[in-house]
């Protein structure tokens, strides 16, 4: 029995080696320089040391749920693409404000061909237009617009492309109203109520009560 046992024990080695490289092979080193940068944001997320940049936790979750289907798909099936090529379309669907930290700290450009490229939609230029009115209010009154009324068409944007997700946090406490025909024809206007101490302000103090 010695014998046998011995016979048969080489061919599985050699089959546990060869699936141990096959894994191995899986991702190249860049892809597995990428895999260990996403894992390391969300480690600093989850132990609450650090909180990283809200996009960078955004496309480091994206890059850890890929590597997961990524290996699924291929141990079911054959699937000649690279990870890197599974990956790219799906961060590029991630709403993220800044592309160039992104791009750069995951170095995604090693990743990019010439025809396809990280750039933020047309909403994010509106998004920050409107974080910069939001500021640009608070500079000129003291405190931040409790409500602004938001065009319903760049509502509709907004709400297409996740901006109002739990969390998201694009406006802190600002409260956005679509409203389908704002005065004067612009994209966003505050209407903060008049402050208690000036509610009876607009009265005429020679009326009688």
């Amino acid at each position: 029995m010695i014998p046998i046992v011995v016979v048969l024990a080489i061919p599985m080695g050699i089959l546990k080696a060869r699936r141990a490289q096959k894994s191995r092979l899986l991702f190249t080193g860049e892809e597995q320089a990428l895999l260990a940068k996403a894992q390391r944001a969300i480690n600093m997320e989850n132990n609450g040391l650090l909180t990283p940049d809200r996009d960078l936790l955004e496309v480091a979750r994206c890059i850890e749920d890929a590597r997961c289907d990524y290996q699924i798909i291929k141990s079911r099936e054959r699937f000649d693409a690279s990870f890197a090529e599974f990956l790219i379309p799906k961060i590029q669907a991630c709403h993220v404000m800044d592309w160039g930290n992104v791009v750069s700290y995951f170095e995604l450009s090693r990743f990019l061909s010439s025809q396809s490229h990280c750039e933020p939609p047309g909403v994010q230029d509106l998004v920050r237009a409107l974080q910069n009115y939001i500021a640009g209010y608070k500079d000129e009154n003291g405190f931040y617009p409790k409500n602004v009324m938001l065009d319903h068409n760049v509502h509709m944007m907004f709400a297409h492309a996740g901006i109002y997700r739990n969390g998201s946090g694009y406006f802190g406490e600002t409260q956005i109203i679509p409203v389908a025909n704002i005065e004067g024809g612009v994209t966003w206007k505050a209407v903060d109520p008049a402050p208690a101490s000036k509610k009876f302000d607009d009265f005429d103090d020679d009326i009688p009560f």
